[in-house]
């Protein structure tokens, strides 16, 4: 079994990896510097050494209150409620209505306000695309639990949260792995337990990350930062996930579990596309 300083090792030069084949250019042009280098590795290797830390004593039993007061103890408070937040990090809304017309239709929306045109779902075609749409603010959310869950604020607008969501959609339709992860996600929504659920969470990060989308997100979601802040961010991200790999996802699992209690809209998200698939039946 590889020890702690080997999954640090190996977290660290993955996360360079992935960094320098995700984003050559900027990567190449922030690390030129050997300072900027060494605080990217040792921020890698922080965020491995937290995950392998709350690893050590967390258990797949224990309850949202057992975890909260866990991390409590390893953690300071500001984490830890950015934790239980962050799964409510607004994107986007999908209200599935039947109105006057005798038409179900989807309604999207931000902040009470239209985001993208409202859809009448009268065809296979029309529901498949809300689907995609529908999938897209999951794996948008899911990125930003992880991202809030290594300590990374965000504050994303409209159009940031737009272009990502086009971005991820066509990488969505053509991976089936994604789509997979997905189906296990509404499953484990209908009938599974927090940790079910968390767990399910967590695997579709981990196809985010195979399939290479994690990136794109990051990326997009991150635009208003620096270059380098964002090169660091996706760094600690990598190191977390290969981190929490090794561990089975113990912690990030554990976070999950924390964030799903107040996770309504997130939920309502996961339903929407169970709703969706018996229309299209």
């Amino acid at each position: 079994m590889a020890s702690n300083r080997d999954i640090e090792d190996k977290a660290v030069a993955t996360a360079l990896d992935d960094v320098q084949k995700a984003h050559p250019d900027e990567f190449a042009a922030v690390l030129k510097d050997p300072q900027r280098k060494k605080e990217f590795e040792d921020a890698a290797r922080d965020a491995a050494r937290e995950v392998l830390k709350l690893s050590s004593g967390l258990r797949p039993d224990m309850a949202a209150d057992e975890i909260e007061a866990y991390l409590e103890k390893a953690l300071s408070k500001e984490r830890v409620q950015q934790i239980k937040n962050g799964l409510n990090i607004p994107t986007y809304q999908i209200r599935l209505n039947k109105k006057d017309d005798g038409k179900t239709w989807a309604d999207i929306t931000r902040d009470g306000e239209e985001f993208m045109p409202s859809r009448a779902l009268v065809s296979l075609a029309a529901v498949k695309d809300v689907s995609w749409i529908q999938i897209a603010s999951v794996i948008i959310e899911a990125v930003m639990l992880v991202l809030s869950a290594v300590g990374i604020k965000l504050a994303v607008d409209e159009k940031v949260i737009q272009k990502t969501a086009q971005e991820i959609v066509p990488v969505v339709e053509s991976s089936s792995a994604l789509q997979k992860a997905v189906d296990a996600l509404k499953e484990a929504f209908k009938n599974g337990s927090n940790y079910d659920k968390a767990k399910a969470i967590f695997y579709l990060i981990k196809d985010s990350y195979s399939a290479g989308i994690l990136w794109k997100i990051i990326k997009s979601l991150c635009s208003n930062m620096s270059t380098w802040d964002w090169i660091k961010t996706a760094g600690i991200v990598s190191a977390m996930i290969i981190a929490a790999l090794a561990t089975d996802g113990v912690a990030l699992i554990a976070k999950i579990v924390l964030a799903l209690n107040s996770a309504y809209e997130f939920v309502k998200k996961v339903l929407n596309l169970s709703q969706l698939d018996e229309m299209s039946v």
